[in-house]
């Protein structure tokens, strides 16, 4: 079969096959193919593969969407690793494997034209730097001479109306005003260009053709300039080079900007490019400025595929590079110089800076200067330059004030969805709420950061429900927060016979969950409370969102989390709440008002009767297989509510809440049965089982109309395991 799936690439790529080559890139797709001695460009929700050396750099590739990616090699590549005892030999299953060899540098002697980026001027202005906040977290605009004099005209009220604030500042451009578009032009290759033509096309369309008759040096640069008069919407800009010229690449010889994009600039260090152009990036050219414009293009199919059910056309918000700016020393003062203008602005919607080493700022530039494989780190701090949070922010360890009675340990929290941008750096689409932001937003300026934690429904219920999906009266409800501490000084308010706390209001939102609690009461006959709106600073945005009364208070990224007791029949479990979940119900049209549903494991008034002496034990050392009895409880004859009908076994992992890790159910068995063998390789929870590794396991009995008793929580045993 491997020598088969080998084969199969020996025929798609028009290859023959070969054992063993010492260079090149391994592949291995899901059905089994392994694609050996090729060169993969990870762009994250697909893989472009060029078959050999000679395509690298041109149109000539095969696509694979990243589902069709086997998890890991399943045989592994052995690879030398540098340890503290000197180089050792390891074999790795990464998926793809990147291994280049000096063929992948070799400079061959032609020219690279390339378009690094299409300005356009005038500029709009920008709020980078222009946004700040009091200590209630709420934002306000100033920083310059101007906004603060708009400012202190406008007293406090300038929270509530920060459209005054910039009423002179230029952030849109008017229909039919002249843009000049300005296409930069470098050579990245090793011998100066011929003349070439070119073109321009707006929406797909030519609308401006000429030549160039001069050459470009290596590493020399042309513009060209094209006015264009705007138009609203979302429109494109393409220029494209046209030429018979062998070159060492095609795939750079033309861009497609979105001049509806937020336009971002790049600061870099002239020696720091020319270091770059050694040798090949991941990219497929010797060009630092191609390598990292296409990390704006990978950002642009993220947002193409961040489709949910509040963005089901995805992000339609939309970055391109404005600028580049080469600099002879990169320092505080060089950048702050290209970046801001003598009004105090900055006319761009986010910038990056390459920072130099201290070897660097002494004049010493050695070593790699080069990237085999996406740099993922650089989407994702582009996004806080969207004015995107850390969501990783609501990751919480726990804190010896909250524990698991069982076990003593900490209640911790991992974020509801992980698996996107602003989470993790990775190959991934931002989230929902990120979407939900941005599609927002994508006509206004940035510089505001995680306003959309504001979007929160003007009304917040809980509903408690036991094991049945019924409602559980009379649960008592305690609520932390975290970036909390309650004023032991403040009065304590009451509202629909819930009561909330007054917090300490210091400007440190980086405290633990909250000691005591933030709000207090109990759930009514339908197993409901109501989440009081606590008062806030209140304020609102450029971008639309605006932060009035609600549960979390002046909640800030760093203060989106709380921590839900409930307490009934003397059972506590415990929940958490995040603010992007509320962000997530605004964004999906429920403004007025939202219910959270906590699932707890308490039965109904009509539940049969619980499992008695409920057990587990690991059997053997791997503990990979765990041995479950219970006893049947004592029933009252042909009674038909206690009736058992059957159990079902529960497992749950980790020791973050309920919600966050539920009990599943991993076998219905019939009611003569009281003993279960659960197989944990078939049943582990795969998605973030290294966070936490509690194991625990339960058993509830079914009776008739599926109605389920209370679940049982087991307990440990100790056997003597082979």
């Amino acid at each position: 079969m491997r020598t088969s799936a080998t084969l199969i690439f020996a025929v798609v790529f028009g290859l023959p096959f070969c054992a063993s080559v010492a260079s090149g890139d391994v592949l291995e797709l899901k059905d089994g193919t392994v694609l050996e001695n090729c060169y993969v460009r990870d762009e994250g929700t697909r893989l472009l593969v060029w078959e050999s050396m000679d395509k690298v750099g041109t149109p000539d590739y095969t696509i694979f969407p990243r589902s069709e990616l086997a998890p890991r090699l399943t045989e592994g590549r052995k690879v030398m690793r540098k340890t503290k005892d000197g180089e050792v030999e390891r074999v790795v299953h990464h998926n793809p494997f990147i291994r280049r060899g000096e063929e992948w540098h070799a400079k061959p002697q032609l020219p690279d034209l390339s378009v690094t980026f299409i300005e356009m001027n005038p500029k709009l202005a920008g709020l980078h730097g222009n946004v700040r906040y009091n200590k209630f977290g709420a934002p306000n605009i100033g920083g310059t001479p101007a906004l603060d004099k708009i400012g202190a005209e406008l007293g406090d009220t300038k929270y509530l109306y920060p459209e005054k604030i910039v009423k002179d500042l230029k952030l849109k451009y008017n229909s039919g005003e002249t843009v000049t578009l300005t296409a930069h032009v470098k050579n990245f290759g090793f011998v100066d260009s011929k003349p070439f033509d070119f073109r321009w096309l707006i929406d797909g369309s030519e609308v401006e053709k000429g030549s160039c008759r001069q050459t470009i040096s290596e590493l020399g640069e042309s513009t060209f300039e094209y006015k264009y008069a705007w138009k609203e919407g979302r429109h494109t800009v393409t220029f494209e080079i046209i030429t018979d010229q062998e070159e060492i690449t095609k795939i750079n010889n033309k861009a497609t900007d979105p001049l509806w994009g937020w336009g971002f600039i790049y600061m870099v260090n002239r020696k720091r490019v020319e270091m770059w152009h050694r040798q090949r990036t991941a990219y497929g050219t010797f060009s630092w400025e191609d390598y990292y414009r296409w990390h704006l293009d990978i950002m642009n199919r993220f947002f193409e595929a961040s489709v949910f059910p509040s963005s089901p056309d995805g992000i339609i918000a939309r970055v391109r590079l404005d600028r580049i700016v080469y600099l002879d020393e990169v320092s505080v003062e060089t950048t702050k110089a290209a970046r801001k203008s003598e009004d105090g602005l900055g006319y761009d919607q986010g910038a990056w800076t390459w920072q130099d080493s201290k070897e660097e700022k002494r004049g010493i530039w050695e070593g790699k200067y080069t990237q085999r494989v996406t740099e993922w780190s650089l989407p994702h701090e582009l996004g806080h330059q969207l004015g995107l949070a850390d969501y990783y922010v609501i990751d919480y360890p726990g804190n010896e004030n909250h524990v698991w009675p069982d076990n003593g340990l900490k209640i911790c929290h991992f974020q509801n969805h992980p698996i996107a941008m602003m989470h993790w750096h990775g190959p991934q689409p931002f989230s929902e709420a990120t979407a939900m932001y941005l599609n927002m937003t994508w006509d206004k300026p940035r510089g505001h950061y995680a306003d959309y934690y504001f979007a929160i429904p003007d009304e917040n219920f809980l509903r408690i429900v036991d094991v049945n999906g019924r409602g559980v009266p009379g649960a008592r409800i305690e609520i932390y927060q975290r970036g909390a501490e309650v004023d032991p000084k403040a009065k304590p308010r009451v509202d629909h016979g819930v009561t909330w706390y007054p917090l300490i209001e210091d400007g440190n939102f980086n405290k633990p969950v909250s000691d005591a609690p933030v709000i207090v009461g109990s759930t009514d006959g339908e197993g409901i409370m109501r989440l009081h709106n606590r008062d806030v600073w209140e304020v609102k945005t450029l971008n639309g969102y605006h932060r009035k009364p609600n549960p979390f208070g002046n909640v800030k990224w760093s203060r989106a989390l709380m921590l839900v007791k409930v307490t009934k029949y003397d059972r506590p479990t415990w929940f958490w709440l995040e603010t992007p979940d509320f962000n997530l119900a605004w964004a999906r049209g429920r403004r007025n008002k939202y219910t959270t549903v906590l699932k707890t494991p308490y039965g109904s008034v009509d539940s049969p009767k619980p499992p008695l002496n409920v057990k587990w034990e690991y059997t053997d050392k791997t503990k990979k297989h765990v041995h479950v009895t219970w006893d049947k409880a004592k029933v009252r004859e042909r009674n038909y509510l206690e009736r058992p009908v059957a159990y079902r076994v529960y497992r749950r992992f980790g020791d973050m809440g309920l919600n966050d890790r539920p009990w599943f159910p991993v076998a219905t068995l019939n009611a003569s049965t009281f003993e279960f063998m659960v197989d944990l390789d078939l049943m582990q929870v795969n998605d973030i089982a290294w966070y936490t590794k509690t194991d625990r396991f339960a058993v509830s009995t079914i009776g008739e109309l599926g109605i389920e008793s209370e679940i049982i929580q087991a307990t440990q045993t100790e056997a003597e395991v082979k």
